[in-house]
């Protein structure tokens, strides 16, 4: 085993023709120009690939175990996803220039692999921007990152060792070096930073904003000084394919949260009605859209080293809106099932109360009410979902209305205080009720309403802003996903296309994601003050409906092309 070094004309010329692993992109004057010719591997490696299998497995255990409920597990969400992100990016933008098989490449890829381990230990317990009573976990991750990019500088100073003699390659290689370094060290700076809280006290800390700010930079350089210094460009590499897969990858993650959403309303033993099956269906063909509307446009040829840099380096925005709009629409499946089990468990309650007077004492009303309860929620408790305090507010309250019935029914409705205590009986039972029915669909409140006692009204209305969060984002997020894959089309445009009719159809694109974004103003602020379309069936369904004909449009061009 080897280390990718620079390789003169002698060296290609004994290169045998048949081997397709490694295309150089220089051929026999790297010595005349001072530039070394440095392996290139047609394909992803096993590795690499490896490596891959890391990131899709935090992103799938991360996604699992955060649900999306308020404004901090977004932030949290795009923030931990970000880090996640831009580590891969720099293991990926050193992969597919300089990696080659030796004990050295192997035993950093085997440090990456830890860092990997590291987000998946620091995933659970995520909670920027919330007070907690111990930040070591944090500093124990700054520490993992510090390795991350220390491991990277020795990777670039191992590349620039054996390519000393190449004048040209010198700079750009330590400055790539040196932002990697400067790296490191702020990510080890910035570890006594984060606060030593004495516990039970609780401490809010935003220094892990400058994670985000370190990695961002870091990127930037680092694409910066390969599109100056074309030396160490991604000309002849395999970063398209690279990029491709992970884009395969996110959206191979979606169908899994489509599918889980789907397992957690089978465990409840929901009927399935049409409006659930119709958001399952647009869910799976708004993954189906996204993947032609990126893979339609994918150009596997080099189109000019400064806009495949930019091309790359865009994927970060694209992913992210990619990660939100597929998580997003698995909690609007969830969310036409809590809606169509809570007006069933509703109109089953208020049947109950319309016969109230024809009970015979307030036991048999409380009967008739619990049967209620477990007919419809509490018989249909999955497992992982502890419903013990719902059940204690139930089994109380039914007592608070079975001697509240007896009073107003021999005061005849008189009694006044009588009426309050059934009235605030029914509403705690169907509170808890109803906080078990979405529990069970793993639907939660965020944690400071959690800790609040809510009534009915305002639990509902919690939920209700739960999903109109999700709801705003997965269509900004999906607006920004088609105005990203048409810029990125445009990017990668080959000159042969470079037409009219291309335009128009990248314009229409672009404005119809445009439009999408616009939808929120539009539903929310103008035609939606009731809240009849978010509470209705067609939220994914008219996400689907655009995404089909911007699909359309890119179709009719993919035929001409054919045709041609």
């Amino acid at each position: 085993m080897s280390h990718n070094t620079s390789q003169g004309s002698g060296d290609l010329e004994n290169q045998k023709t048949s081997d397709t692993t490694h295309v150089p992109f220089n051929t026999n004057d790297e010595s005349l120009h001072d530039n070394p010719a440095f392996h290139r591997h047609a394909e992803a490696t096993t590795a690499e690939l490896f490596y891959d299998l890391f990131f899709v497995a935090n992103l799938t255990t991360f996604t699992s175990g955060l649900e999306i409920n308020d404004h901090n597990s977004l932030t949290a969400y795009v923030g931990f996803f970000s880090l996640l992100w831009l580590t891969w990016y720099q293991v990926s933008l050193y992969d597919v220039r300089f990696s080659a098989d030796s004990v050295f490449e192997r035993c950093a890829k085997a440090i990456h692999f830890g860092t990997m381990v590291g987000f998946a230990v620091i995933g659970p317990q995520w909670k920027p921007g919330q007070k907690i009573d111990d930040y070591k976990i944090y500093k124990a991750f700054g520490l993992i990152l510090l390795v991350s990019r220390l491991t990277l500088v020795c990777q670039y100073g191992v590349t620039l060792f054996y390519t000393k003699k190449y004048t040209k390659t010198r700079i750009p290689l330590l400055l790539v070096m040196g932002s990697s370094l400067i790296a490191a060290i702020l990510y080890g700076a910035l570890t006594p930073a984060f606060p030593n809280p004495v516990y039970p006290e609780k401490v809010k800390t935003n220094v892990y904003i400058a994670w985000y700010i370190i990695g961002i930079c870091e990127v930037l350089l680092t694409v910066s000084v390969s599109c100056i210094w074309r030396v160490i460009s991604f000309k002849g590499t395999h970063m398209v394919q690279r990029m491709s897969l992970l884009t395969l990858i996110i959206l191979g993650e979606g169908i899994i949260v489509i599918c889980k959403s789907i397992s957690k309303i089978v465990k409840n033993e929901f009927l399935w009605t049409a409006a659930v099956v119709g958001q399952i269906i647009s869910a799976v063909l708004i993954i189906y859209f996204l993947y032609m509307l990126y893979f339609d446009r994918m150009q596997e040829d080099h189109f000019g080293s400064i806009k495949q840099q930019i091309w790359s380096v865009l994927h970060f925005p694209l992913h992210t809106v990619l990660v939100l709009v597929l998580q997003g629409i698995s909690l609007l499946i969830i969310w036409v099932q809590a809606i169509d089990a809570f007006n069933v468990l509703g109109s089953d309650f208020q049947y109950v109360n319309n016969q109230m007077g024809n009970y015979t004492d307030g036991a048999e009303f409380a009967t008739a009410l619990n049967a209620t309860a477990y007919n419809n929620v509490f018989y249909f408790v999955p497992k992982g979902v502890d419903a013990t305090k719902e059940i204690e507010t139930v089994y109380n309250s039914l007592f608070v209305i079975a001697e509240a019935y007896d009073f107003v029914m021999s005061s005849n409705w008189t009694n006044t205080t009588a009426v309050d205590e059934l009235a605030t009986g029914l509403n705690d039972l169907l509170s808890a009720t109803s906080k078990t029915l979405f529990d069970s669909l793993s639907v939660t409140l965020p944690k400071k309403k959690y800790e609040q006692k809510l009534d009915l009204d305002g639990m509902l209305a919690t939920y209700v802003g739960i999903f109109e969060l999700v709801f705003q984002y997965v269509f900004i997020a999906g607006g920004l996903a088609l105005i990203l894959t048409t810029v990125l089309g445009f990017l990668s445009l080959p000159a042969h296309q470079r037409r009219g009719s291309e335009y128009i159809r990248l314009s229409i694109n672009f404005f119809a994601g445009v439009g999408v974004c616009m939808i929120i103003p539009l539903v929310v602020h103008f035609g939606d003050k009731d809240g009849n379309y978010i509470s209705s069936a067609w939220l994914i369904p008219t996400l689907c409906i655009l995404f089909f004909l911007c699909v359309v449009i890119n179709v009719a061009k993919v035929g001409k092309e054919k045709k041609h």
